[in-house]
């Protein structure tokens, strides 16, 4: 295993400015753009998610294409650490993640995440649409923000910071669509699952020196996780 290694592929100044712009029109307008034409385009909520993950993939796909270029020579160049990365943050994850729901069912018994409630109701309607936008668009999507981004472009500067920034916001990002519909406890149950994903996806990408690394192994997740919610 590498030690202290800094990392290759960065994204440009210019990837990065143009990606936190997408970033911030994604989180505030992107959802109220969809939500205000959908009276005209009559589009259920799956197909409408669909959408809204079909444009993420597309959108970050053109800003961040030289840094995927340079992301994917990283895993033919080294394979072994990618395998590595993917097999051994892969594992890390669901040890991580089962320790958390045990806590977390020690201090919120009944608890039930409201974000995989919402996917398992959509993947009941439109299980393949879910299944295309969870597995293959969101993933890549994602890490092109929280692992790419953040996590890459701190990591330089301080990888204490890229790791708790890169984390904070990759949980922060999947409640605060439920914020005044959680209590305040549930909410924080909520940020606390979703910890060990930003923690083991950030190593795997340090492990594989690849943002393809987190990529393969939130499509793996999503892909399991998905394949229990029906």
């Amino acid at each position: 295993m590498r030690r202290n290694q800094s990392l290759s592929a960065c994204p440009s100044r210019r990837e990065t400015i143009w990606g936190f712009s997408y970033m911030a029109f994604e989180l505030l307008l992107l959802p109220e753009l969809l939500h205000a034409m959908n009276p005209w385009m009559r589009l259920p909520e799956a197909e409408l998610n669909f959408v809204f993950f079909l444009l993420n993939f597309l959108a970050l796909s053109l800003i961040l294409h030289d840094y995927l270029g340079r992301s994917l020579q990283q895993v033919w160049r080294h394979p072994a650490y990618f395998c590595q990365a993917v097999i051994l943050g892969g594992a890390a994850y669901y040890a991580c993640f089962h320790a958390v729901n045990y806590i977390i069912d020690l201090l919120a018994p009944g608890y039930a995440n409201l974000n995989d409630s919402s996917i398992a109701s959509m993947a009941g309607s439109r299980s393949f649409l879910m299944a295309v936008g969870t597995v293959i668009l969101v993933p890549p999507a994602e890490e092109c923000l929280y692992r790419g981004l953040i996590f890459r472009n701190l990591y330089g500067k301080s990888r204490w910071a890229a790791y708790a920034v890169s984390i904070l916001a990759f949980a922060l990002v999947h409640v605060l669509g439920y914020v005044g519909t959680y209590s305040p406890l549930h909410l924080t149950m909520a940020v606390l699952q979703y910890l060990p994903a930003g923690l083991c996806l950030a190593w795997a990408y340090t492990k594989a020196d690849t943002v393809f690394a987190p990529i393969f192994i939130h499509a793996l997740v999503n892909a399991i996780s998905l394949s229990k919610l029906r």
